[in-house]
């Protein structure tokens, strides 16, 4: 199942996505396209089944995110 971690920039994203891998979670960086009204793009993080151990870890180091959903 992949999850998905939202960023406002896509330098926090490929931060979060160093501190996931030095961890022993994969994640990988994608953008998400802007929504209607919003006007904006923002950038997301693909991470593979452990969604709480990352959010986890993010919360730790500080990496501040936007948004998170469980995937299908």
């Amino acid at each position: 199942m992949d999850n998905l971690v939202q960023f406002d920039s896509v330098t926090q994203a490929m931060r979060a996505r160093d501190i996931l891998r030095e961890n022993g979670i994969g994640a990988a960086v994608q953008r998400i396209p802007a929504r209607k009204g919003r006007g904006v793009c923002s950038y997301g993080l693909r991470i593979n089944n452990r969604l709480r151990d990352a959010v986890g870890i993010l919360r730790e180091n500080n990496i501040r995110f936007t948004g998170r959903a469980l995937g299908d």
